[in-house]
């Protein structure tokens, strides 16, 4: 069954940021799908810097400083300005935005504050200098507190959706509630039929390893029952209907882009851990990798900082 709920919607207020301008375009087109289902403000943000704001003042007086800033933030509005062009006939509220902040990632949190969804066209990276610097998709979606759309491609008039929980874990229940709730309110605006994925560990390997005498297959039967009342549950409780629940051996970032990828998700949904100081450097993190392996949009909902 498609997931379907009564006229109820989270997403007020939408922005759209990156460092630059590439992906805006295909990111406002679903802002604007949004807007038609929820009624949502939309927001354009570029944040931009450049180092002529750290010239000493004996070489660039304050006030011509100034001169050139502003006119690199008019040029970057300018270039906003005739992305929202096209949509200012049929969005009710949409406006563009300058951030100057050095620090791409910092200048986008602090300005998402107020907003029910951040849309981030998918940085492009193919190098390892990229990939330790930690890419700014990656940043937000462990600093930002709204929900992150990594923006991949274009949306199409049908498809499936995939909502990813861990709900093995106690500590995770409220996470696994938002990416429910946040999985029906995209399946909603763009008519997705949701499925929903667990994963369940192997042990095929450590049963051979230890040769134990033990009934490994009954043991995963019920490792996968408690995941499906558990999952039952939450959509009974929260009043869900999704098309199907999927529980499959395996690490979650592995088997999750599979099945994304096997049933041509145009969106998935899953919870990344809000990570601080010297742990944000650290590559590798489940829904890092996911979000590389996935060919279509992540949206990722961010647990709680402890």
């Amino acid at each position: 069954m498609t997931s379907r709920t009564s006229n109820r919607t989270a997403l007020r207020r939408v922005l759209i940021a990156n460092d630059s301008l590439d992906g805006m375009d295909i990111a406002l087109a679903k802002a604007a799908k949004i807007e038609h289902y929820s009624g949502a403000e939309i927001q354009l943000a570029e944040v931009i810097y450049d180092t002529i704001a750290e010239e000493p003042e004996a070489v660039l007086p304050r006030h011509q400083q100034a001169q050139l800033i502003e006119g690199m933030k008019a040029a970057e509005r300018n270039g906003l300005k005739k992305l929202i062009e096209p949509y200012r006939s049929r969005v009710a509220s949409i406006d563009q935005h300058v951030i100057w902040n050095k620090n791409a990632t910092e200048g986008i949190v602090e300005h998402a504050t107020d907003f029910d969804l951040l849309i981030k066209p998918v940085s492009r990276h193919s190098n390892l200098v990229d990939r330790l610097s930690a890419p700014l998709d990656w940043s937000l979606m462990r600093a930002a507190s709204a929900p992150v759309l990594i923006s991949k491609q274009a949306w199409s008039d049908t498809s499936i959706l995939v909502a990813a929980v861990d709900v093995a874990d106690t500590d995770h229940e409220a996470l696994n509630r938002h990416i429910l709730m946040v999985a029906d309110e995209l399946a909603n605006i763009v008519g997705a039929r949701v499925h929903v994925i667990c994963a369940y560990p192997s042990l095929g390997q450590k049963a051979g390893e230890l040769q134990v005498a033990m009934d490994y297959e009954g043991i995963k039967s019920d490792m996968r029952e408690s995941r499906a009342q558990l999952i039952d549950r939450l959509l009974e409780d929260l009043k869900l209907d999704v098309e199907q629940i999927h529980l499959l051996e395996g690490k979650p970032g592995s088997v999750i882009p599979t099945l994304a990828n096997e049933l041509g998700a145009q969106i998935t949904v899953l919870g990344t851990a809000a990570r601080r100081g010297l742990s944000q450097l650290i590559i590798g993190n489940t829904a890092e990798r996911i979000i590389e392996a996935i060919n279509g949009d992540i949206v990722t909902v961010r647990e709680a900082a402890r």
